[in-house]
């Protein structure tokens, strides 16, 4: 019965969603996304971590689609802080590589400092040290309501800033179409408990409007949350109007 509900309430979110105007970033930085999948694309190294991420499986309703989005949207957010040219290149690769590995450990108790691990030695003799140091940084700096290591240099900051807002930006639609089912379904969760509790669940949410790292993080970051509370609130309303077709 879990299976079907979770089914039900996906494909209603998913409905809601249709019916709602997408996220701005998306219109407003068409040709930053284009940039990233491009060079998502044409890179050796990006294709290692991608591989690596699909072959992993994922974990908790985090897999290899989440990963994608948020390597293709990190190295968008990248090309939107920086001028075009090499350091722009070589700094959205090194957030797509982050992207694709930064929940490869997603199943494991302090995830983000265990991803960090695995992409330290994943990485080793495939990128410079440096970069290996900037994605490694990204990694284990990319939880939500945990305190961000500083850091003097820009580009880590960049990628790290970068890597940290495309994931959040999954706080957003995804979250009511996508991952909080998928994780009801791998937790084997009763959905209805998700619908009973929402007020409680989405108070994180909204906190994580302010929480946002870089310029353009923060211009589109909000406006992400907003829409996806937009749709929680719908599919709540949708499904506790037709409680009674669920036993």
């Amino acid at each position: 019965m879990n299976r079907e509900r979770i089914r039900f309430f996906r494909e209603t979110a998913r409905e809601i969603a249709l019916s709602t105007e997408r996220p701005a970033f998306y219109a407003e930085r068409a040709d930053e996304m284009a940039y990233s999948g491009r060079l998502a694309n044409a890179s050796e190294r990006v294709a290692f971590a991608r591989s690596a991420m699909r072959d992993s499986g994922g974990a908790m309703g985090h897999g290899f689609t989440h990963a994608h989005r948020v390597a293709i949207e990190a190295g968008a957010i990248v090309r939107c802080e920086m001028r075009p040219g090499p350091e722009c290149d070589r700094l959205a690769e090194n957030a797509l590589i982050a992207g694709y590995l930064h929940d490869i450990r997603r199943g494991e108790k302090r995830h983000a400092e265990a991803g960090a691990d695995f992409a330290a030695e994943f990485l080793r003799g495939r990128l410079s040290q440096a970069d290996c140091a900037i994605i490694v940084f990204a990694i284990r700096n990319h939880e939500a309501f945990r305190e961000n290591e500083p850091t003097d240099d820009p580009g880590t900051e960049i990628v790290s800033g970068a890597l940290y807002d495309a994931d959040k930006f999954r706080w957003g639609p995804d979250n009511f179409t996508d991952t909080v089912w998928d994780m009801a379904e791998a937790m084997r969760i009763d959905p209805l408990m998700i619908v009973e509790h929402y007020d409680q669940g989405v108070m994180g949410i909204r906190k994580i409007r302010g929480t946002f790292r870089t310029d353009t993080g923060k211009r589109f970051g909000p406006d992400f949350i907003d829409r996806g509370l937009l749709i929680g609130e719908r599919l709540i309303a949708r499904l506790k109007g037709n409680m009674e077709i669920f036993p």
